[in-house]
């Protein structure tokens, strides 16, 4: 899990560093990031035992959006997002 937490601090890092990012875009990022720390944090909830999608695939689905509109104007946004996505993939999340 280290490599996903420094994957995470990246993309932190990238978020502070781009000024011209849009407000909503930045508010939304910042959520799914502490929302996934938290998962992180917390005993995982079996999607299989609610029913319901797993949060972690939901904030996936969420990140991969971010990073397909961001793309074009912050690439370093946009390539730290896929850098988590792939961190979580390999961490099995």
């Amino acid at each position: 899990m280290s490599e996903l937490h420094h994957t995470l601090q990246g993309l932190h890092e990238e978020l502070r560093n781009s000024e011209r990012l849009d407000p909503e875009d930045r508010a939304l990022l910042e959520t799914l990031l502490g929302d996934i720390r938290r998962l992180l944090e917390t005993s995982p909830q079996g999607a299989e035992a609610t029913g319901q999608p797993a949060a972690a695939e939901v904030h996936g689905d969420a990140l991969e959006g971010a990073a397909v509109r961001l793309e074009a104007g912050h690439p370093g946004v946009a390539g730290a997002i896929r850098a988590v996505l792939d961190a979580l993939g390999k961490a099995g999340i």
